[in-house]
């Protein structure tokens, strides 16, 4: 019998796969799959699924995901199950490691968790889907599939796992914070320095720009700025891709605007984000974390945030950027005063790069996500592993 348990414990110490499941496409999304596959790697064997779209050219694709309609034929064309099957039994992961949300994400789950002891971690950026009603109803559910199938479950920040926690019913334990997301890949540790490139020249708005991001409430403190010191100082630069229209008449208020309507690259956003006085985030409902303040920090860029979901977790207020009331365009305006008048004198820039190697650094994440993943992985198998030894001790007893 001690023969008999060693060779089953034994297993336990072949190399640790990982599979990493990205089958929603978007590039900042394929970045982190990119930089997770280089940082796990490092400690561990990984391999990836992702979808057609995807540019990496070391991941199985599996199929399209740039429409919702696309991925509810995906959902239902038992082809694809079969592949993704398939690779299942090839790579014989430890961990399977899903990033981005998809329809097949739970059917992949549900197989995992009936026919294999794979360990399913799941990454929740935000716990709710924003779109169209039926849509948004169809993801809402897979996603509580999903979370409920899931053995782990990772998301950036405290607020965001209480929300996890309630909307889908898992437990604490069973939720772990890893501040990492989609955009976050755009500042590595690579483009890592103790100073700041070139002077600031701007208060930044980037990324999507939709109607919860608070885009309003940019504008009209930008405006307010200008009322008090001019307009022949500090300028103003919204960034991103989305529909604008509605905020045409704020916009020609503000001379000093610079508009970049279009989606913004890598480079553009550490060029932007490394000459900006700050960051400012004025997020009104619907985004409970933005991984732009890593970016920023990283650039010594301090960050205006409100005070909604996860964003005032990161923000040490007065030293690395400021927290202001959602919908206050007033004390986002005060606080923009603040770091234009004091900001080097408070050594903000300092304060946001020693956060940075604090808490964000990628070497410092995939070390705790590859510890957490083995500890799951190790723990289901030696569990697993002494359920077969006790079967088997059990077995003779019964036919005796």
């Amino acid at each position: 019998m001690a023969r008999l348990a060693a060779t089953q414990l034994g297993s336990l110490e072949r190399k640790m796969r990982i599979l990493i499941l990205d089958l929603k496409w978007s590039y900042g999304i394929e970045e982190i799959t990119a930089i997770l596959y280089e940082e796990l790697g490092k400690r561990c064997d990984v391999a990836v699924i992702s979808a057609t779209e995807s540019r990496l050219p070391y991941s199985e694709k599996v199929a399209r995901s740039e429409t919702n309609a696309s991925m509810l034929l995906a959902f239902i064309n038992p082809f694809v199950h079969a592949r993704i099957i398939r690779h299942l039994m090839r790579i014989r992961p430890d961990v399977l490691y899903i990033i981005s949300p998809h329809f097949l994400n739970a059917a992949v789950g549900a197989y995992c968790r009936l026919f294999t002891e794979i360990v399913i971690v799941t990454h929740i950026h935000d716990p709710a889907h924003y779109g169209k009603k039926l849509v948004s109803s169809l993801v809402n559910s897979l996603s509580f599939i999903q979370c409920r199938l899931s053995h782990r479950i990772y998301c950036w920040g405290e607020t965001i796992k209480r929300a996890i926690c309630e909307k889908f019913r898992v437990s604490e334990a069973r939720v772990a914070v890893f501040r990492h997301g989609p955009g976050q890949t755009t500042f590595y540790d690579k483009h890592l320095s103790s100073e700041r490139r070139g002077l600031p020249h701007h208060f930044s708005m980037v990324g999507a720009l939709q109607k919860r991001k608070g885009i309003e409430y940019f504008l009209k403190a930008a405006i307010l700025f200008n009322q008090q010191h001019g307009s022949d100082h500090a300028g103003f630069l919204l960034a991103g891709a989305g529909r604008l229209n509605e905020y045409r008449e704020l916009m020609l208020q503000i001379p000093n605007l610079i508009l970049r309507n279009t989606f913004v690259g890598n480079d553009e956003v550490n060029e932007i984000l490394g000459q900006s006085y700050a960051l400012v985030l004025p997020y009104v409902g619907g985004v409970l974390q933005s991984s732009f303040i890593a970016i920023a920090y990283g650039n010594g860029c301090p960050v205006i945030v409100s005070n909604i979901g996860s964003l005032p977790e990161e923000v040490e207020n007065g030293r690395t950027g400021f927290i202001v009331e959602k919908a206050n365009a007033e004390q986002i305006a005060a606080a923009m005063t603040k770091i234009y008048t004091e900001g080097e004198k408070a050594n903000l820039s300092e304060n946001c790069i020693r956060v940075y190697k604090e808490k964000f650094s990628w070497d410092r994440i995939g070390e705790q996500m590859f510890r957490d993943m083995m500890l799951a992985a190790d723990g289901r198998r030696k569990k697993k592993a002494l359920e077969k030894v006790g079967q088997a001790v059990e077995a003779p007893r019964k036919s005796a």
